[in-house]
């Protein structure tokens, strides 16, 4: 074994250590928030079964069974991927609890998910997100996610977004019925909710892949500030780039050349891409998802 690949060996090494550390301290915080803290108890639980899948299919037979990077490294994708969706939405109920240790924790845990998908080859394509013109009136960052549609990069107030879960042919069922953008609809957690396609408004063929994501929105936070029980919709995007803190750029009125300029209500310049913000009022209306439930 050369020095690259024991090098590669210990950072899953001191992925399982940092990982064994994050599920004590969410245990600890769970504890801290009583009632509130249960879900941070349940993601606990699930880190550690993370771990025990991580050490016997991955770090185990690397070390002890002289299985080679290149024969795991689909099952390191695909444990990176899963780690990275535990995060993101364990760190979306952080964000809605306004628990900060929480957050923090949870954003690590998403992070070593993307190392985990990246050990063996850093991402070539990951966008510096930091705003050519920041609003200098705003010096706190605010909390967005940043998806990827076809080429462009698109924005929400993460307080708007309740959960992401992986897009796959299977649970992505047409739906005939649907009106405007409501290309398909899904089924969770017992609930029936159309999904949203911008694809093909912006000449983009639907491929689902790896990182293709259902992220699910409640229109009612979108609208007037605070979440509704009927309000659900999914959106169909190809990658989450990115679910953190950013500086807020300048308001640009021009959209990008060959964006449909109806979705998108303004849009900040930043280092690498322009970051597109949604306008909803063209996109769907609360009567279309009603509309739907009626018919369901």
């Amino acid at each position: 074994m050369n020095i690259v690949e024991q090098k590669k060996i210990w950072k899953l090494e001191n992925i399982i250590n940092i990982l064994n550390h994050i599920s004590l301290e969410l245990s600890i915080t769970a504890a801290e928030a009583k009632q509130l803290g249960r879900s941070f108890g349940a993601v606990s639980m699930e880190i550690k079964k993370f771990i025990m899948i991580f050490e016997r299919d991955v770090f185990g037979k690397v070390k002890f069974e002289n299985y080679g990077f290149d024969e795991i490294e689909d099952k390191m994708k695909e444990l990176g991927s899963m780690l990275r969706i535990l995060g993101t939405n364990t760190l979306l109920e952080a964000r809605r609890l306004n628990n900060s240790k929480a957050y923090i924790l949870c954003d690590e845990i998403r992070k070593i998910g993307e190392s985990i998908q990246n050990i063996l080859e850093m991402p070539k394509h990951k966008k510096n997100l930091n705003m050519i013109e920041p609003d200098k009136s705003f010096k706190e960052p605010f909390a967005y996610f940043v998806m990827k549609i076809g080429d462009a990069y698109w924005v929400e107030n993460m307080n708007s977004i309740i959960e992401v879960i992986p897009a796959t042919k299977k649970i992505l069922a047409d739906y005939p019925l649907g009106s405007g953008k409501m290309k398909h609809q899904i089924m969770i957690k017992g609930i029936k909710m159309p999904v949203i396609n911008l694809h093909s408004d912006m000449g983009k063929d639907i491929e689902i892949g790896n990182e293709s994501r259902i992220v699910i929105l409640n229109l009612g936070h979108i609208l007037y500030g605070h979440s509704s029980s009927e309000l659900f919709f999914g959106l169909l995007v190809d990658e989450i780039e990115y679910c953190g803190f950013l500086q807020k750029g300048i308001q640009e009125i021009d959209t990008p050349e060959g964006m449909p300029e109806d979705y998108v209500r303004y849009c900040w310049k930043a280092k690498d891409t322009d970051l597109l913000f949604f306008n909803w009022d063209n996109i769907i209306n609360e009567h279309e998802i009603r509309d739907y439930k009626k018919l369901q």
